[in-house]
């Protein structure tokens, strides 16, 4: 996994918005096969990801909705799969 940049505040809990930010990096790597430009701690809640600055809760929720995308493709392409071998099994 590459390294990036990181600023931290002090009074920020870092475990929870790592574990945020490494599952955000996670999901968007499996959906568009990069890593993401820019990811920086921002501190006290805050992170800047690809130019946008947003609390880690908005991340959170913005990996949620990455996630469910991730899904949704992965089972289109399962079904074009299915198809593909229905198919050249008749």
């Amino acid at each position: 996994m590459p390294q990036y940049p990181i600023i931290c505040g002090t009074s920020e809990p870092m475990g929870n918005t790592d574990r945020i930010v490494e599952q955000y990096v996670e999901t968007y790597k499996a959906l568009y096969r990069r890593a993401p430009n820019e990811l920086q701690h921002l501190g006290e809640g805050w992170v800047l990801i690809n130019g946008a600055r947003m609390t880690v809760r908005e991340l959170e929720l913005l990996t949620r909705q990455l996630q469910l995308e991730l899904d949704s493709d992965r089972l289109r392409k399962r079904s074009l799969v299915k198809r593909l071998l229905g198919w050249f099994s008749n």
